[in-house]
């Protein structure tokens, strides 16, 4: 819930990687269709178990519909 525009690494009660920590950017279209493509690979030593979505299309659509769960959703790209 409202991940898109969000700062990473900075939600209460989780404990996050080293690497995620350092990683320092806001959860924006692009940064999140990089995660989302191959987690490891866009932040090396993420403790993200996740392989990945291949599809753009899997990808974009995910991400619309973690911007519609916000209270204040970001305009599409």
């Amino acid at each position: 819930y409202g991940i898109v525009g969000k700062a990473s690494a900075v939600s209460e009660g989780y404990s996050y990687s080293k690497a995620l920590k350092a990683h320092g950017k806001n959860w924006s279209f692009e940064e999140l269709n990089a995660y989302l493509l191959k987690p490891q690979a866009h932040i090396k030593g993420t403790k993200m178990s996740f392989a990945g979505l291949r599809k753009n299309k899997d990808r974009a659509l995910l991400i619309l519909y973690l911007n519609s769960q916000s209270d204040s959703p970001l305009p599409k790209p």
